[in-house]
């Protein structure tokens, strides 16, 4: 390498086409070159801690005596050592700096007759500042070609993009030579083992088996936040007996070191691929990601995004093995690593608009429009132009694109990281008097690039305006004592210790050297000398200063504007993005206490990783008083609103209030036009007055005539007015998202309840719709349930649970709430992932993070049938779209697809947060589409995942108290967390007369066998051709399984839906044995509880003196009329009602029934006021019959050994009637209202 740069006159490139060892290319290399006579060699490095410990490095080995002076120098921005050696280790900041500014970099170096030589290291990195660096001496050499003989370049890099050796060669008479690496074998053997996708953690304690005791484990993964949640897991699974230690950009040096020192497990981001040197390194682990900030110069903002890194970033990783011991290489990733040879230059990914100032500012005087024909990648001509516009609105570039004063003001100013804090400065200087206050806190922002150091602040020294008081506190404090004491006893540690502030002494450290240096800069200038040094310790205006920089970045929240509390929207004309506050922030709140108004943010983050909103760090409270730039704001209206405004006179009184702002109505929305403060007072305000109140009365709209409908809705309004509480996760929601408040009212006047809602008119609207659709479903309710009705979770039974392990383990998956994310991503995207699994991990957050009821059928079909099946055809024919409501569409999936969906009820004590649902989904990387209706949210997700999709019912929780019937006793199973091996069900079918039992539906789901639980309608039969298409069976007849009544009535009666078989079957009896002219207007199931405990306790009694135990039950028909019709339905069929009432019978004082129902007919009559008559259809106890072919009306009893009397009528075919003795063996079961 030194004979080829010897033999070049001016230029060297070194690339490497093997992987990069210790050739010592940045050590050993520019010592040769001084030892040829160089004089001076100028070399960069990509950070700070490079510098400094390769400067050290080489002074050690190149130095035999302590004495010598010193080969090698360093020097970073604010801080620097031995300067003037030969060697100087430079950040490429401060080099491109140089460059800019430093009319003297060159000329101005010895006379010797060897030129400077310039090495850009680690060029493959592609950062702005080398870039930058590169188009400088591009611009250099082919502006002033006579400098080709006073300085060399040596541009050093893993893989070399050919745009930068074609970039010089065509300067002309610029001698240019590549040198190639040849291929080197490392000191010790690597080995390449690829594991696509498999879990990370899984991998560390694998090889944790076999290692040895010293063995060094080095993994790469994407960001901070990754490498904290994988030492903090890795810790967890293993109880203990594994220790990961963190390795990122932020922490000190000291700490870096002595991790490594330490640890034998490590978890880093890109930092470890060049920075750092591991004295025992057997293996790396490479996820292949990383996470970069990418700019979006249409949305002025950067996202952090995980993209995968290129061939030369995969290189250096695997360079960190073989140097000192045999090494394994596991890569994790799935692509392949030559289709990206190169990162993309960050120059064309990143916000130029302080570029574009920094140049425009330097002694080139020209932008990047005129720089990025010396830029080997440059960027976008749009982008360009972008940062130019920018520049305009910070009034620091005018029209003719020449600095304003501003602008020249600031390009005099020392540097402070951006334009924005610059402009702050300046305003702080010439304006509100707290310079050294913006300075002082300048100092520390510009070392910040997390908000972790909140948390090692003491909450004393930590101020209610927000964060960037408290960290001009903390500096303060410092500052304090260093000007109270001498330079010699001024020590930083004892000063941190002594406050508490050891934790983060690395970044005060820093802090106070930026400061020093800006103090000195500042005391050089005569103009804000004396500025510099006022302060005032008063937040207003520091804020008003730091608003002149930062007025973009100034949010509201979000309930203020009537909408979701602890949200926050930027107060702007034209974005709308919604924010958070850092959870780091001295401005956070609780959840349940009231956030902050109006804040001022230095940062606005954008991730991938952060689901639709954007994270505010470092924030001051402000007031809208403060706030002064120019606005325009758009209030929406509904046409109601719209009426308010002009009828209540509201837009007229704000005129007035207001007089400082234009405010116009324009077809549905309020235009308001001003300095911003007045607008954000008048929005607030206008908002206020649209809100009205309004009464929503949850009232019985049956007619009195329908009795059993109408009763029943009485019943139930009756209960809900007594459970309000149910009614309180809707009350949370509609106040957490939107600032509508709802109280529940009960009225004990009529047993029912009124709902006021006080909210805007469209918000309002809203919430009358729900409360319409829980009457929709009170409506077809039997007896709404209380919140903890049905079956609590229970065990299966020893004989059955030995043979169902497998179904404990897949309910654990589900409710065991101690299921750390490792597992959960393994059942997302391990190699044994399916869409089974997938579905599991989003009923586990359900359940476990949220508080969710897991029922259905994927409780059914996965949890215990583990059954499941795939449609024909690709994954992307599964899905359908269906109009449930009016507008309102929602997915629909394949009925051959089983597990279809998961069905979920919303916790009742607790506030559901859709949000914070959907960012749980999105952590796990779990794709989805949210639809709302008036009862539920349904969810789509995995559409495009290659498992396939599946969707998601979460019904509100007062909905799911109407939920009170069952159709299949294998349908009601539900799971509830940190239940991790037992099954619940949400409707009780355990007691008489149904008597099923978990163990039951558990055999018949695994003999894939199924009971009906209810009569048969046009919908159930829907479910059971389902069932019976998928190979399941129906056993026997339906049961018609009503809920037990409330205690306080004792009797509950349901309308028998006209679709069903049964009601077919009567109507068509009664038209054949009454005639044709009959009209059946409905009939009606009851359910008597005393009645049904009475009847089924005779019912064994008979049955036990039966042959072969058969009670011979029959339904049968039975006519009354009068007080005969309320008596038989509330105290059944005892003598006040039936038979001796009226007239002693042919066989007697008893009850008498027939199958015909031609022979009941005659014992009913006609109402006279609306021309219907009553039947009742029975369930009778005939047990043994005394068969009576002649008549015998003095029967008191059944003849002895017998329980009734089978009464024949001669000569009348049909005619024949049951009778029976006692009251308690007949159960009223229908009522048929009809007219004839």
């Amino acid at each position: 390498m030194v004979n080829t740069h010897n033999s070049t006159r001016t230029f060297l490139s070194n690339g490497h086409t093997s992987p990069p060892v210790l050739i010592g290319k940045t050590s050993l290399l520019p010592a040769l070159l001084i030892a040829e006579g160089y004089e001076k060699v100028i070399v960069t490095q990509p950070r700070r801690l490079l510098c400094t410990a390769i400067c050290e490095r080489v002074n050690e080995t190149m130095t035999t005596n302590k004495d010598d002076i010193r080969i090698a120098g360093w020097a970073v921005r604010g801080a620097e050592r031995d300067a003037n050696a030969q060697i100087l280790y430079l950040t490429d900041g401060l080099l491109k700096e140089r460059l800019l500014h430093d009319t003297n970099l060159i000329t101005n170096q010895s006379n010797n007759t060897k030129p400077i030589v310039f090495c850009l290291d680690e060029v493959h990195e592609r950062s702005v500042n080398i870039d930058l660096c590169l188009a400088l001496f591009a611009r250099l050499l082919t502006d002033k070609p006579e400098l080709m003989s006073k300085i060399k370049i040596i541009i050093s890099s893993a893989t070399l993009n050919s745009s930068i050796p074609n970039l010089y060669r065509q300067i002309p008479e610029l001698k240019f030579d590549e040198f190639k690496m040849p291929t080197l074998e490392t000191l010790h053997p690597v080995t390449k083992i690829e594991r696509p996708n498999q879990n990370i953690l899984d991998l560390v304690q694998e090889l944790c088996k076999n290692r040895q005791r010293h063995d060094q484990i080095l993994c790469f993964v994407s960001s901070v936040s990754e490498i904290n949640q994988c030492c903090n897991l890795l810790k967890e699974i293993s109880h203990g007996t594994l220790t990961a230690y963190p390795l990122f950009h932020s922490q000190s040096a000291i700490v870096q070191q002595k991790n490594i020192e330490q640890g034998s497990i490590f978890f880093s981001t890109s930092v470890a691929e060049t920075s750092l040197t591991f004295p025992s390194l057997k293996y790396v682990i490479d996820t292949g990601m990383n996470n970069i900030p990418v700019y979006d110069f249409d949305k002025k903002q950067i996202t952090f995004m995980e993209i995968r890194v290129a061939e030369s970033t995969i290189k250096q990783r695997l360079g960190r093995l073989g140097r000192t011991k045999p090494g394994e290489y596991y890569s994790l990733y799935d692509f392949k690593v030559e289709d990206e040879k190169y990162p993309i230059p960050q120059i064309r990914q990143s916000d130029l608009v302080n570029i574009e100032f920094s140049l425009r500012k330097s002694l080139i005087k020209n932008g990047l429009n005129y720089m990025k024909k010396f830029l080997p990648d440059p960027p976008d001509s749009q982008a360009i132009n972008s940062a130019i516009e920018e520049l305009k609105r910070l009034g620091l570039v005018d029209s003719q694109d020449k600095l304003t004063l501003d602008g020249i003001a600031i390009s005099e100013l020392p540097d402070f990281g951006s334009l924005a804090m610059s402009k702050s400065v300046l305003t702080a200087l010439n304006k509100h008097n707290c310079g050294r206050d913006l300075i002082v806190l300048s100092s520390i922002l510009s070392v910040l690039n997390t908000s972790s150091i909140f948390k090692a602040i003491p909450s004393s020294m930590k101020r209610p305006e927000g964060d960037f008081m408290t960290l001009l506190n903390v500096m303060n404090e410092i500052l304090l004592v260093k000007k109270s004491v001498s330079a010699q006893q001024f020590k930083l540690s004892e000063i941190c210790e002594a406050k508490k502030l050891t934790a983060i002494i690395y970044i005060l450290k820093r802090a106070l050297k930026r400061y020093i240096n800006l103090e000195k800069s500042f005391n050089l200038s005569k103009e804000y000398r004396e500025k510099a040094q006022r302060s005032s310790d008063d937040w207003k205006s520091i804020a008003k200063s730091l608003l002149k920089g930062y007025q973009e970045n100034v949010f509201l929240s979000m309930k203020e504007l009537r909408g979701k509390t602890h949200l926050f929207t930027r107060y702007s004309s034209s974005k709308n993005d919604e924010a958070v506050l850092d959870l780091q922030s001295t401005l956070t709140r609780a959840i349940r206490s009231a956030p902050v108004s109006l804040v001022l943010a230095r940062d606005v983050r954008f991730s991938s990783s952060v689901r639709a909103t954007t994270v505010l760090s470092f924030v001051g409270e402000i007031k809208s008083k403060w706030i002064s730039y120019f606005l325009n704001r758009k209030i929406t209206l509904n046409q109601v609103e719209k009426e308010k405004l002009t009828s209540d006179n509201i837009l007229i009184t704000e005129k007035q209030n207001f007089p400082k702002i234009q405010m116009q109505l324009n077809k549905h929305a309020v235009n308001l036009e001003g300095s911003a403060g007045y607008v954000l007072n008048a929005e607030l305000d206008i908002l206020q007055r649209l809100v009205e109140e309004i009464k929503y009365p949850l009232i019985n709209k049956f007619k009195s005539s329908a009795i059993s409908d109408f009763e029943r809705m009485k019943t139930n309004l009756e209960r809900v007015s007594k459970m309000l509480y149910i009614f309180d996760p809707m009350k949370w929601r509609w106040e957490a998202q939107n600032q509508v408040k709802i109280t529940a009212n009960n009225n004990t006047t009529n047993n029912d309840c009124e709902i006021i809602i006080e909210g805007q008119h469209s918000q309002n609207k809203s919430v009358k719709k729900e409360l319409k659709s829980f009457l929709g479903w009170l409506k077809n309710c039997t007896v709404i349930r209380n919140v903890n009705s049905g079956v609590p979770p229970q065990t299966l039974k020893p004989a059955m649970r030995k043979t169902c392990l497998d179904i404990e383990e897949r309910i654990s998956r589900i409710t065991d709430s101690k299921r750390t994310s490792i597992e959960l991503w393994k059942s997302l995207k391990g190699s044994k992932a399916t869409r089974e699994t997938r579905m599991e991990v989003v009923a586990w957050i359900s359940v476990c993070k949220f508080d969710c009821r897991l029922e259905g059928g994927f409780v059914r079909d996965w949890v215990v049938g583990n059954y499941t099946a795939r449609p024909s055809g690709d994954s992307t024919t599964w899905l359908n779209t269906v109009s449930n409501e009016p507008y309102e569409t929602a997915p629909t999936l394949n009925k051959e697809l089983i597990p279809s969906d998961l069905d979920c009820h919303l916790p009742q004590n607790k506030y559901f947060d859709i949000d914070k649902f959907l960012d749980n989904l999105h952590k796990y990387q779990i794709e989805y589409e949210v639809f709302r209706e008036s009862w539920r949210y349904i969810l789509l997700l995995d559409r495009n995942a290659k498992t396939g999709p599946f969707t998601m019912d979460l019904i509100e929780p007062h909905i799911a108290l109407t939920h009170d019937r069952i159709d299949l006793d294998v349908s009601n199973l539900s799971l509830d967390k940190n239940y991790t091996k037992e099954l619940g069900m949400r409707v009780d079918i355990t007691i008489k007369p149904y008597s099923i039992e978990l163990e039951t539906i558990v055999d018949n789901i695994k003999n894939k066998r199924f009971q009906v639980l209810r009569p048969i309608d046009k919908y159930v039969q829907i479910r059971i051709d389902k069932m019976q298409n998928r190979g399941w069976t129906q056993l026997g007849q339906p049961m018609n399984v009503i809920p037990d009544p409330p205690s306080k009535y004792q009797i509950v009666v349901v309308p028998l839906p006209e679709s069903t078989a049964l009601y077919k079957n009567l109507v068509q009896l009664m038209k054949s044995d009454i005639g044709n002219q009959v009209e059946v207007l409905f009939i009606d199931q009851i359910k008597n509880l005393l009645l049904e405990d009475a009847y089924l306790a005779i019912k064994q009694l008979i049955a036990k003196q039966c042959t072969g135990y058969n009670p011979n039950e029959r339904e049968l028909f039975h006519g009354t009329k009068g007080e005969g019709i309320g008596g038989i339905l509330n105290d059944g069929s005892d003598d006040r009602y039936c038979g001796t009432k009226f007239r002693i019978g042919k066989w007697g004082r008893g009850v008498y029934f027939a199958d015909n129902p031609g022979v009941s007919h005659r014992y009913t009559e006609v109402n006279s006021n609306d021309q219907t008559r009553i039947m009742y259809y029975n369930k009778v106890l005939l047990g043994n019959e005394s068969i009576l072919d002649e008549p015998n009306s003095e029967l008191m009893l059944a003849p002895p050994g017998f329980h009734s009397t089978h009464g024949k009528s001669s000569g009348q075919a049909n005619d024949d009637e049951y009778i029976v003795y006692h009251d308690t063996q007949v159960l009223p079961y229908l009522r048929i209202t009809y007219k004839a």
